[in-house]
């Protein structure tokens, strides 16, 4: 059996994987914020894999620099480790999705990243999306992570595709996606994400 841990991207929840089919080769486990990871007994595993969407990147770069004992393969999709900046999201419009969250905001934001309209959930708990913005915003990664495979959409538009490569430049595996940030309508096999 093979492992997929799945750092998931923000304000996203389990929902996000129904669409990802899995042949039966492995065992996901799905994170989202705060991104706990219980006790696993890795050596049951033939293989790790870790994939990370969006700002689940950022949580994922974390893990692997914490875990380089393990031999994991790492994958990134439209993300980089620091989601803030040069390579990221640019402060000020930041600083307002966190200023102006709203229902309706949310709504806006699943609809700039191409999300399918039924991922959306109304009752999402905006005080606890605010606090994982908040906790990026203090704790700036200080040591990027240089994932193995790296998936980036060219329409996106919320972390854009030019900040993305500037941050993989010199990586060695990157697959330029006809999709937005969302690319969950292409990547819809963990097979076809892992290969």
């Amino acid at each position: 059996m093979q492992l997929i841990i799945f750092f998931n991207g923000w304000g996203m929840n389990e929902d996000i994987l129904k669409k990802i089919s899995n042949n039966g080769n492995f065992k996901i486990i799905h994170l989202n914020y705060p991104y706990f990871l219980e006790k696993i007994d890795f050596s049951k595993y033939s293989k790790i894999y870790v994939v990370a969407w969006s700002f689940g990147v950022y949580y994922a770069s974390k893990f692997l620099l914490e875990n380089e004992n393990l031999e994991i393969v790492s994958i990134a999709i439209n993300g980089t480790p620091y989601p803030i900046g040069e390579c990221g999201i640019p402060l000020k419009m930041f600083e307002l999705t966190l200023n102006t969250l709203s229902t309706e905001n949310l709504r806006l934001f699943y609809k700039n990243m191409g999300a399918p309209s039924e991922l959306f959930n109304p009752s999402t708990d905006l005080e606890k999306l605010k606090d994982e913005l908040l906790h990026i915003l203090k704790n700036p990664v200080k040591i990027g992570y240089n994932f193995d495979k790296i998936f980036l959409g060219r329409y996106d538009r919320i972390i854009p595709y030019s900040k993305q490569l500037k941050y993989f430049q010199n990586s060695t595996k990157i697959v330029t996606l006809e999709c937005e940030h969302y690319p969950f309508n292409i990547l819809n096999d963990w097979g076809k994400i892992i290969e």
